[in-house]
């Protein structure tokens, strides 16, 4: 009597995958602004719009995997928002924690951030610099993302917003 062989299951996508999927998917209307719960699919790191691109330029010329990237070009707002795996802000509390006394927002559970749409106007103000594409690997690094942010602020120079003293990027 022989045993039956145990069915495998398809190897499950990559976490960056499947939360970028499930980003695509709970838009209602892929050309619209979309309000979504950060938290259980992804954090975000959200950086004035200057120091932000110039962070996104320097992943993107490293080579660097990228996780979805929006910005905000409104007057009053001009940020970009990195999204990071869900859950980093609260792992890599030292990382939160900086980015904050650097000026940046950090969201994460339970707070609601606005999306820009999956399609459309590409002068919109609120858009996607980098998409949620779902592809493996899609998720950026924090060290990465750190690393770029701590270069774009430059040695010694006060994070935009903060005139404090502690507010200052420490040398690495």
């Amino acid at each position: 009597m022989s045993l039956p062989r145990p069915r495998l299951s398809p190897t499950p996508p990559a976490p960056a995958a499947t939360a970028a999927g499930a980003l695509r998917a709970s838009y209602a209307d892929p050309a619209r602004v979309q309000a979504v719960l950060a938290g259980p699919l992804f954090d975000v790191v959200s950086v004035a719009m200057d120091p932000g691109l110039e962070a996104l330029d320097l992943l993107l010329r490293a080579g660097a995997p990228l996780g979805p990237v929006a910005a905000d070009g409104r007057a009053q707002v001009r940020r970009v928002g990195f999204l990071l795996p869900a859950g980093t802000l609260e792992h890599a509390r030292g990382f939160a924690w900086w980015c904050r006394e650097h000026g940046m927002r950090t969201v994460s559970h339970g707070d609601v951030v606005a999306l820009p749409p999956l399609v459309g106007d590409a002068g919109a103000r609120l858009q996607w610099l980098v998409p949620p594409e779902g592809g493996p690997g899609a998720a950026t690094d924090p060290a990465l993302l750190l690393a770029a942010l701590r270069r774009a602020l430059g040695r010694g120079r006060a994070a935009p917003g903060c005139a404090q003293p502690r507010c200052q990027v420490s040398a690495s």
